[in-house]
């Protein structure tokens, strides 16, 4: 004969509807009792859960603007920092470009003063001669012709490090122990239009229904303890009753 035991919410009936969670095995009145205060406690979760969601969205969501993170400000500074860096170089570039550039007219310039003096002094003593002429003409020649054929351009070629953008910047999250992660997984945000509050009781796992004996519905009842069947609530109730007539 099997072990029986009373119900331990009444100590009066016997217990024959053992409970999956607790543990324990109830009288059928006590067990739907059970059932039910089972159900209001999963209503309250529900309850929390929606309270919880609406103040997220409401109140903490928005504390997550990344335009209000201290690190955005660092960005920002980072990139105006960046902007004067370039700046600056590119100004030191334009000093070297100006010091040739001075340089190339500068000896343009001091062939030219030569030949002005030479002509003076001759014109103020009158002591030149045909060959005089012609050697200020060759010079003249010469320049004229450096000018034209851009001889006189120097020679400039830019040169330029490729900055790598990628890890000129980079934000990682310090995780607990204070270390930063090597590689990051991009993170999904859902859009507040998911925050969806739950207004039905869910559907316990269908792995743990099982069907009636009787009228073969869904039930959450263990088999009954005296015969190993299982029963819906109705026909555990009438099955109680009969069992006790035998």
């Amino acid at each position: 004969m099997a072990t029986t035991s009373l119900c331990p919410d009444c100590d009066k009936q016997e217990g024959i509807v053992p409970c999956l969670g607790c543990k324990k095995i109830f009288c059928v009145k006590h067990f739907q009792t059970h059932r039910q205060n089972l159900s209001v406690e999963l209503d309250n979760v529900v309850t929390r859960r929606n309270t919880l969601q609406e103040y997220y969205y409401e109140t903490i969501v928005p504390t997550f603007d990344p335009t209000k993170f201290g690190a955005w400000n660092t960005v920002d500074e980072w990139e105006q920092k960046m902007h004067e860096q370039v700046r600056q170089t590119a100004d030191e570039a334009r000093k070297q470009l100006d010091a040739f550039s001075k340089q190339a007219r500068n000896k343009i310039e001091h062939q030219l003063n030569a030949i002005t003096e030479t002509i003076q002094q001759k014109m103020e003593r009158e002591n030149f001669v045909e060959e005089d002429i012609e050697q200020l003409t060759n010079k003249i020649d010469r320049i004229d012709e450096g000018i034209q054929n851009n001889k006189y351009h120097p020679p400039i070629e830019v040169t330029s490090e490729p900055i790598d953008w990628k890890t000129a910047i980079q934000i990682k999250l310090i995780t607990e122990n204070g270390t930063k992660p090597e590689k990051q997984e991009p993170i999904v945000i859902p859009p507040p239009s998911s925050a969806v509050a739950i207004t039905t009781k869910s559907d316990y796992p269908r792995s743990l229904q099982r069907k009636c004996f009787t009228c073969g519905t869904d039930t959450w009842q263990k088999e009954c303890k005296c015969c190993s069947q299982v029963y819906c609530g109705w026909h555990l109730k009438r099955h109680a009753v009969s069992s006790k007539k035998h």
